[in-house]
């Protein structure tokens, strides 16, 4: 007797090949339900309707043996999935081999339906309760939920299929969690979170050689791949996640940041990404190397060949030349990303952040603030030049991507110096000016958290600083502005504070 295929699948690519497999080579019987059928007709395969049958499917006789036909049909009312339970009678004579079943993603019906009844109508009832019943009876059926197991399971023994099984167990949880998480939303709380992680592979470590390490696809990814084919690390994963996020925020202009431990050593604008290069690199150049440089605009030649001659780790960017590419063919060393992604879609991709510790698990929302030069205000009587306002919403948007307390030195369009998880202000005050030195002359301080001493001023003043942008908000902020106006530095407060553990 030839053994049966059930197949109903939203995601349908490689299902064609699979399923003329299945019938030539070993020997199955296919029925289809909807528009699988529909495809898989339309290909030229032969193919049996479940409209044919006129009860359940077999796999599942017994679970639904169990309720009255009164009551699915009470609960299922007019749906698809009821006509479908109802049209597949016969096929408890002859039993499945094997259940081919992917369901629409949730997540993205309710990305993209803001109306709750058009979400919960696409809710798909009748494959959650296929995959729930052929997972039960693995031992002898083989169940498949994602088509990169489409030939790994051809030939599956009961451990195969276990953990067939156990995929498809863990697909209709988390869908689960997704409708109830969807449906939450309307009681005006989000009692729930859902995260639902599917392991791409694992790394050759974590943060250090004893810790173990993998990487997962999350509901809203970022689309990329390694144009030389090298193995990315945890740590270059996380570091090009900083550089692309200082990147996005310049999406529209020429804009490199160079990443060194996942704090930014160097960003700037420029009038061609060599430009903006050189001059990110010259921030701190010692810290550039063996660091992860982040472009917002494809990689030319020019700026290739500088990278080529300097030990660099990852460089990310929307694309590169075709020449960059060949230049980079003998370098062992560099692994060279691109993002498929805008970077303008990128900044929309993650919505929250989220920290597992033992004290449970803190969630927020990404820190996507935005700096309006209509609304932040001047409060000293010198007042700063457009050029002055240009560099201060550049260093505002960098140090929003350093670590707290930080203080980010910037003027044409470059940071000068970068200083980055003080303790306290004082401390990042001193230690930013220290290190650009005469480049502070008539250029920006840039603060995340408010200034609460006025030491930080009389240091500005030292160092010759011409404008100070930050939060504001201070018991102390009338005498910090008393003494800026004593020595003629301008001061601008945002209202807004950026604190990043």
């Amino acid at each position: 007797m030839k053994r049966r295929a059930f197949i109903s699948v939203y995601d349908k690519l490689g299902l064609t090949d699979f399923a003329q497999n299945l019938v030539e080579k070993f020997d199955y019987e296919i029925v289809a339900g909807g528009d699988t059928y529909d495809f898989l007709n339309n290909a030229g395969i032969e193919v049996v309707d479940a409209s044919a049958f006129s009860s359940t499917l077999g796999l599942i006789s017994k679970e639904l043996e169990q309720m009255s036909e009164t009551i699915i049909a009470g609960i299922l009312g007019n749906s698809t999935e009821s006509k479908l339970l109802n049209d597949m009678e016969d096929a408890l004579i002859k039993p499945f081999d094997m259940v081919v079943v992917n369901l629409c993603p949730f997540d993205k019906i309710a990305y993209e339906n803001l109306d709750i009844d058009d979400a919960i109508s696409k809710i798909d009832i009748a494959g959650i309760t296929l995959l729930r019943a052929a997972a039960k009876n693995y031992k002898h059926v083989t169940v498949i939920t994602d088509k990169v197991d489409y030939y790994v399971a051809l030939n599956a023994n009961e451990f195969g299929r276990l953990k067939l099984a156990i995929k498809a167990y863990n697909l209709t949880s988390n869908y689960d969690r997704m409708i109830c998480s969807k449906l939450a939303e309307q009681t005006g709380e989000k009692p729930f979170k859902t995260f639902s992680f599917e392991k791409l592979k694992d790394l050759q470590y974590g943060e250090n050689p004893h810790q173990k390490g993998a990487v997962y696809r999350t509901a809203n990814m970022v689309d990329y791949e390694v144009v030389n084919e090298k193995e990315l690390s945890f740590n270059n994963l996380l570091n090009i996640t900083e550089a692309v996020n200082i990147v996005s925020e310049f999406y529209d202009v020429n804009c490199v940041s160079i990443i060194r431990h996942t704090k930014p050593c160097g960003v700037a604008l420029g009038r061609s990404l060599y430009d903006a290069y050189t001059k990110a690199f010259d921030c701190d150049p010692i810290s550039s190397f063996y660091g992860v440089v982040g472009f917002s605009k494809p990689v030319d030649i020019e700026v290739a060949k500088h990278l080529n001659s300097m030990s660099v780790e990852v460089v990310v960017a929307p694309d590169y030349e075709p020449e960059v590419i060949d230049l980079f063919k003998d370098n062992d060393d560099i692994k060279l990303v691109k993002l498929n992604t805008s970077l303008r879609e990128y900044r929309r991709l993650t919505v929250e952040e989220v920290i597992l510790t033992p004290f449970g698990a803190l969630v927020q929302d990404r820190n996507n603030s935005e700096l309006d030069k209509d609304k932040f205000k001047v409060v000293t009587r010198e007042k700063p030049t457009a050029e002055q306002i240009e560099d201060a919403v550049f260093a505002w948007k960098v140090v929003k991507h350093a670590k707290t307390n930080a203080v980010v030195i910037a003027r044409d369009f470059k940071t000068v110096a970068i200083a980055q998880g003080q303790t306290n202000s004082i401390s990042a005050v001193e230690h930013a000016l220290n290190y650009a030195c005469d480049g502070s002359k008539e250029a920006v301080l840039a603060s995340d958290s408010m200034l609460t001493a006025e030491d930080c001023i009389y240091s500005a003043v030292q160092s010759r600083i011409g404008l100070i942008i930050q939060p504001g908000g201070s018991i102390k902020d009338k005498s910090l502005i008393d003494v800026c106006d004593k020595y003629g530095i301008a001061m601008i407060t945002t209202g807004i504070r950026n604190y990043r553990q």
